[in-house]
């Protein structure tokens, strides 16, 4: 019955820099208006999601002038939204070498360097664009989930509070910083920043589905299926919500409640291994057996890793009076890293 902590993806727009404000052009055009049209166009391009047009615009633009800065920024960020990231690198480079304490350029070269994995070079440009703006909230955001992804959770918080403390509606500063006080074990600390992330972004569907988790986890099961409501009103198809409200509702002892948010889990994601074996957990609960054999089968199926399953399976297995059967799958899941099946099979196989 575990739950999935989640984090903002990487590769989404809410990490990057917008495409700058356009600049003003004449009718009479010189070279230079030539390009700071040919600017706005590849701007209007960029709107439109269109980076091969955006980039043939602003690769126009720098043509005519090869000193326009902005031009050479926004067509690494069209290379970056298009994954030519080293491509995105070169780009940000050459503004910085025209305006060298530009710090959009400078956060891009950092976004680029995260994205081929080079996580040093990523942080020591992060740490030159807070240099040369300390309010740059969105740097201090990135370094944070670079210390979350290496398990440094005391200095990700520490990362994520400059975000916040630079942008104080900065929801999803107060999501992963939630996350990664969980990890901590701080429930109490990671409830109220979830809220905080919500309240900031009411339609922050996955902030919701967390919140519930750790609201469940502490025991607040009421509380953890209304985070979950609020969670799939936004996201009906949410298929982790819906496992985790039927987890909810299955330790409130609401059986039936609890197998039709499994279904539907399995309706939405129907390899979800998850959802099978606490499908199979509420057949346990019912004392079928059988059906809750059949459903752990399917989740080792569909996960041969998923320990948690095994450790029912020896569940049922011991229900049944087959104690060996039930050792060897509780031996299965303690070598799958499952605690309790370390226990029980060490307290009954030996």
């Amino acid at each position: 019955m575990m739950q999935k902590i989640v984090l903002v993806s990487l590769g989404l727009l809410c990490f990057q820099v917008n495409a700058q404000d356009t600049v003003k052009v004449k009718t009479n055009l010189t070279p230079a208006q030539e390009a700071e049209n040919a600017y706005n166009q590849g701007l209007e391009f960029m709107n439109q999601k269109n980076t091969d047009m955006a980039i043939e615009s602003f690769s126009k633009a720098i043509n005519l002038n090869p000193s326009f800065e902005k031009a050479y920024y926004n067509r690494g960020f069209a290379k970056f939204e298009s994954k030519n990231y080293q491509g995105s690198l070169d780009d940000y480079t050459k503004a910085l070498g025209l305006k060298a304490l530009y710090p959009d350029a400078l956060y891009g070269k950092a976004q680029s360097f995260y994205a081929l994995h080079q996580n040093d070079s990523c942080l020591s440009y992060l740490n030159k664009t807070t240099l040369v703006d300390e309010a740059y909230s969105k740097a201090y955001y990135l370094a944070g989930q670079l210390k979350f992804e290496s398990g440094d959770y005391k200095e990700a918080v520490a990362e994520y509070d400059k975000a916040i403390a630079a942008r104080p509606d900065y929801a999803y500063a107060y999501n992963d910083r939630a996350s990664a006080k969980r990890q901590l074990g701080d429930d109490a600390g990671a409830i109220a920043d979830y809220e905080k992330a919500v309240a900031s972004d009411p339609t922050m569907y996955f902030a919701y589905n967390n919140l519930g988790s750790c609201k469940r986890n502490k025991g607040d099961h009421a509380g953890a299926i209304g985070a979950y409501n609020k969670a799939l009103s936004l996201k009906p198809d949410y298929y982790l919500a819906l496992n985790n409200r039927g987890s909810a509702k299955l330790n409130s002892n609401d059986i039936n409640g609890a197998i039709a948010d499994f279904d539907a889990a399995l309706r939405q994601k129907a390899d979800y291994a998850l959802a099978m074996n606490n499908m199979a957990s509420a057949y346990i609960k019912k004392k079928d057996y059988k059906a809750a054999e059949d459903w752990v089968n399917k989740a080792i199926r569909a996960d041969a890793k998923a320990g948690a399953a095994y450790l029912n399976r020896g569940i049922i297995k011991q229900m049944q009076q087959n104690e060996e059967g039930a050792c060897e799958d509780w031996k299965k899941a303690a070598e799958l890293g499952i605690p309790e099946g370390k226990r029980y099979a060490s307290g009954l196989c030996d």
